[in-house]
């Protein structure tokens, strides 16, 4: 998390105690579609799109957030991995460009499957 965006910065067993915190997340069964995911965050916000950057914010019970905020696992190219599509703008998905999360749409190039690739793993907190 960097000013409320979220961001793929490296992340190590000698970061902080608050930055582990802010790289960890908790999947959930997504607000929009239960058989999607949602990420809430330690403090109890959760990942949402908006203006296609990926941010972190309070639930405010609107049908908008709850699909800003929910992202449905599609196959990944990588083994082990899956692609996240938005439920509420369909074909796009989550990528990191210059280290920060966004939707963009599938420009079926390698650069863009191996940007939009994720696995989940155990969090620092």
């Amino acid at each position: 998390m960097s000013d409320g965006f979220v961001r793929l910065d490296p992340v190590d067993s000698g970061s902080s105690g608050s930055t582990k915190r802010d790289a960890s997340f908790k999947v959930v069964a997504g607000l929009g579609n239960s058989n999607c995911y949602s990420f809430a965050t330690a403090d109890g916000a959760y990942l949402r799109h908006r203006n296609f950057s990926l941010r972190a914010d309070r639930y405010d019970g609107s049908d908008l957030f709850r699909k800003d905020a929910t992202f449905c696992p599609r196959t990944s190219p990588y083994t082990g991995a899956v692609m996240l599509e938005s439920i509420n703008y369909p074909g796009r998905y989550l990528r990191h460009r210059n280290f920060q999360l966004r939707l963009d749409r599938d420009d079926d190039s390698q650069l863009f499957r191996a940007d939009s690739a994720f696995r989940v793993v155990n969090g620092w907190s």
